[in-house]
């Protein structure tokens, strides 16, 4: 069977993204949780959190591309200083970005119907640790409203507080 990411389908991640309480929508590609690469279309809108996280199993790398809109990828060391500030856009000259294990990250759309593939060392295990930066405020909580503002606007070097 082929899998195909067509306009379909970004279209449809991006209405149900709109209309989700998270303000996301994934798509699997691959065939179950014990594939050894895990694959996923996601469709991201205004509002989304995606709580600075790392992986830190030696094998867990993490690529994203951008396939629709502008999707910022910010890359943190341990203390919650940005290293990195990409735009991930197939518009833009960077549209891809693969991180080592270990990686402090979170991603959020700078359109409001942005789309981004992840590509992940598989096979998923739900006990698996994904460790959640303590210098970040929880989903859900009052302070997410701020740090996406702030987030936003972070240069390198910057620090959230």
């Amino acid at each position: 069977m082929y899998r195909f990411i067509d306009n379909k389908l970004l279209n449809e991640l991006t209405f149900k993204a709109r209309e989700s309480a998270r303000k996301r929508s994934h798509h699997q590609l691959h065939s179950g949780f014990d594939d050894p690469v895990q694959r996923m279309v996601i469709g991201l809108s205004s509002g989304t959190y995606v709580r600075p996280h790392m992986h830190p199993q030696p094998n867990k790398w993490e690529m994203l591309l951008g396939i629709r809109g502008k999707t910022l990828l910010l890359i943190f060391d341990q203390q919650g200083v940005v290293e990195e500030r990409v735009i991930l856009s197939e518009n833009n000259s960077v549209f891809g970005a693969e991180m080592k294990p270990g990686t402090w990250h979170t991603i959020l759309p700078l359109e409001n119907e942005s789309v981004i593939m992840e590509i992940k060392q598989g096979p998923y295990n739900p006990s698996d640790v994904t460790e959640f930066a303590q210098w970040s405020p929880e989903e859900g909580s009052t302070g997410v409203t701020h740090f996406l503002l702030w987030a936003e606007t972070a240069q390198i070097n910057d620090q959230y507080n």
